[in-house]
């Protein structure tokens, strides 16, 4: 397949659409982003941007829930929404003959949405099943109480995206209309599409159904910052039926527009890989852990360092103890000159491999605008991290990594 170069136009209402050609593509795919998220809710109201979102596509003033799904169904199209801490994202994928009817039902769908009562309860029940299950599991329950530990109240990330049984039980249409309101602002939507047209028919076609579409409010997102605790705290979940126990440590890392992220990257993949250091100590040498890894989760906001571990219960200490000294040695040691160009070479693999599909493009068309790294970042990429020395990765260690001030969070029994 042979891609062109993007375009890119913002709308009068502030919305950016870009879109790339990819000729033998089968299919368009189109992704979008509304920056906001969770930032909107209130603590008695956290799941309602989610729930909005679950709910979105179930009527709109012209169709039922039924009459959308068939209408997707017969074109052999798929159409999601889903919300998070920092944003609403939604994807669509269709056939090119067929972009044109999928972008208007899109464009309704956004628009003029019903939340009708009877959709919205299917949806409400979906979610508080699925938080119910989520909240059987180790590994899920131990990283939401990690978060709730690793951020004040006042931040986003303390909440978790999806809600409480409780929370979502609780909220009325009024709620997620609200939310609607708030969270759906065309000034901070990004739309990237990617097949096999020319770009600018793409745009004009997403252009001509979402010019109407009008700011709700003039408010501004804003993340706020995020704070280390004085000291490391250390928390249990019990669950007395489950056989392993998950560990999550770690604290607040950086945000994507960080210029010390790549070092940062690369820091977090030394640790972290399948092959990196933790799993080496700890999985392999030790044999303290069956699952094992390290992640720098970036984003609008200062998403977290974390370490990731599954154990056995009788190993919970000893693991803790052996991740912290495999943090405080990159700290104080710089890493191989190997295991920095490994640490590149994988994520500059990765980066490729996200791109292999027209979704994937789309996905790293909104990256690009979302973080300013230019829609030709791709191409660029391996200059970024050009600089990265071992030096360097070791003297961001110091920085960004501080084990005396974890959130450290367990679950198991």
């Amino acid at each position: 397949m042979r891609m062109d170069e993007p375009m890119r136009v913002v709308l009068e209402n502030g919305c950016v659409l870009i879109a790339q050609q990819v000729k033998g593509a089968p299919l368009i795919s189109l992704n979008g982003f509304v920056k906001g998220g969770t930032v909107w809710e209130i603590p008695e109201k956290i799941g309602s941007v989610n729930l909005m979102a679950q709910t979105l596509r179930r009527g709109t003033e012209t169709k039922t829930a039924q009459e959308i799904d068939d209408a997707l169904e017969r074109r052999g199209a798929s159409l999601s929404f889903s919300a998070g801490h920092e944003g609403v994202s939604f994807h669509l994928s269709c056939l090119p003959q067929d972009y044109a009817d999928c972008a208007s039902l899109l464009a309704e769908i956004l628009l003029k949405p019903t939340f009708p009562e009877g959709e919205l309860e299917k949806q409400r029940l979906r979610t508080i099943n699925a938080l119910k299950d989520a909240l059987t599991r180790p590994e899920e329950v131990s990283y939401r109480r990690f978060l709730s530990l690793a951020y004040d109240s006042n931040h986003p990330l303390h909440y978790p995206a999806d809600g409480t049984p409780e929370s979502v039980e609780s909220l009325t249409r009024e709620d997620i209309l609200t939310a609607y309101t708030r969270a759906l602002h065309p000034s901070q939507t990004i739309i990237a599409v990617v097949g096999d047209m020319e770009p600018q028919r793409m745009l004009d076609i997403l252009a001509d159904r979402l010019a109407e579409c009008e700011p709700h409010s003039d408010e501004s997102v804003e993340f706020p910052n995020a704070s280390l605790p004085e000291r490391t705290q250390r928390d249990y979940v019990n669950l007395p039926d489950k056989l392993q126990s998950w560990i999550v440590m770690g604290h607040k890392g950086l945000r994507r527009t960080d210029e010390r992220f790549y070092a940062a990257n690369v820091m977090a993949t030394i640790l972290g890989a399948g092959w990196g250091r933790l799993f080496t100590q700890i999985r392999d040498n030790q044999g303290l852990a069956y699952a094992v890894g390290a992640s720098l989760q970036t984003g609008l906001v200062e998403g977290p360092f974390i370490v990731r571990m599954g154990v056995n219960p009788k190993d919970v200490d000893r693991a803790i103890e052996s991740a912290t000294d495999e943090l405080n040695k990159i700290r104080n040691e710089p890493p191989t000159d190997d295991e920095v160009a490994d640490a590149k070479n994988y994520l500059l693999g990765r980066l490729v491999l996200s791109m292999e599909t027209t979704s994937g493009m789309a996905s790293m068309l909104v990256t690009c605008e979302l973080y300013g790294l230019g829609l030709d970042y791709p191409q660029r990429a391996k200059d970024f991290y050009a600089p990265v020395t071992k030096g360097r990765v070791r003297e961001i260690a110091e920085e960004l990594l501080h084990p005396d001030k974890m959130a450290i969070a367990i679950a198991g029994p």
